[in-house]
């Protein structure tokens, strides 16, 4: 039971941090939409969980396989419902030949790095540095708008310490879930730096290279998104495509309405 209770932990923070990483939207109705995040993410979450349950019932570890490509497919999901708010968003300042251009530089070193270690199969060692980056990625997803640390992570193979394969992602997720303090002590080490040193480079580029900024983050996004995908999920049969491609229906169709609901919320005015 703890098992469960500290990979549940893991997964509930992972979506969290998802819709969290996403506050283009969530920035004009904090408490009212936060709670009806958290609602569905919930939902979402039991779904998926009762669904592996009854496949793979008294397999607890085969569960916890089988839900990995399927959070993904969730993510997935989430990301490609997003990408309308982002974009309007990234366009509320004007576009031009500079903004498609970020875009397209940001995706394509972003597409070689990660398709050149899939490649090469290099998988991440956890030590400090590689906590203290997970660290960094949480802090940017704060600071830099339509950023997610779990867009960011779990592209990232990992290698952990009983030779089990995994994501990044989940490593850094799974030590929150856990309050692993070995590996939360440099995540707050690299979060507090982030933060230290680029909220004003940020800022600054908001202020001043806005579109510039904004456009190159959805490069990233996308790049990012497409090494996201379970391509096994999907083609390990025709049973498995279609339940990981509800997920990702499911998915998409939660973050647009969430955006919906959004978007008819009267927005706050700042005062100057």
């Amino acid at each position: 039971m703890l098992c469960i209770a500290n990979n549940y932990n893991g997964f509930t923070l992972g979506i969290y941090c998802h819709f969290a990483g996403c506050k283009v939207i969530l920035r004009s109705a904090v408490w009212c939409f936060g709670t009806v995040a958290m609602f569905a993410k919930i939902g979402l979450e039991i779904l998926a969980g009762i669904i592996v349950a009854v496949i793979y019932k008294n397999k607890p570890r085969l569960i916890f396989k089988a839900l990995e490509p399927i959070k993904k497919a969730l993510f997935v999901g989430m990301t490609i419902g997003i990408m309308p708010s982002l974009f309007r968003e990234a366009g509320e300042k004007g576009r031009n030949k500079q903004s498609w251009i970020s875009l397209a530089v940001v995706f394509v070193v972003a597409f070689a790095i990660l398709g050149g270690a899939r490649i090469l199969e290099l998988l991440i060692v956890p030590n400090f540095f590689w906590n203290a980056f997970g660290g960094a990625c949480l802090a940017l997803s704060i600071i830099a708008p339509g950023m997610s640390a779990s867009v960011l992570m779990l592209p990232l193979q990992m290698k952990a310490a009983d030779g089990t394969i995994s994501t990044f992602y989940e490593h850094i997720t799974g030590a929150i879930g856990n309050l692993n303090m070995g590996v939360l002590l440099p995540v707050a080490v690299g979060a507090v730096l982030t933060f230290v040193l680029l909220t004003r480079a940020v800022d600054w580029m908001m202020n001043n290279r806005y579109n510039v900024m904004f456009h190159g983050i959805i490069g990233l996004v996308i790049a990012a998104t497409i090494f996201t995908i379970p391509f096994g999920a999907f083609t390990a049969g025709v049973g498995s495509c279609l339940i990981h491609i509800v997920f990702v229906v499911l998915g998409c169709v939660a973050t647009l309405l969430l955006d919906k609901f959004n978007q008819k919320v009267e927005k706050p005015e700042v005062e100057e």
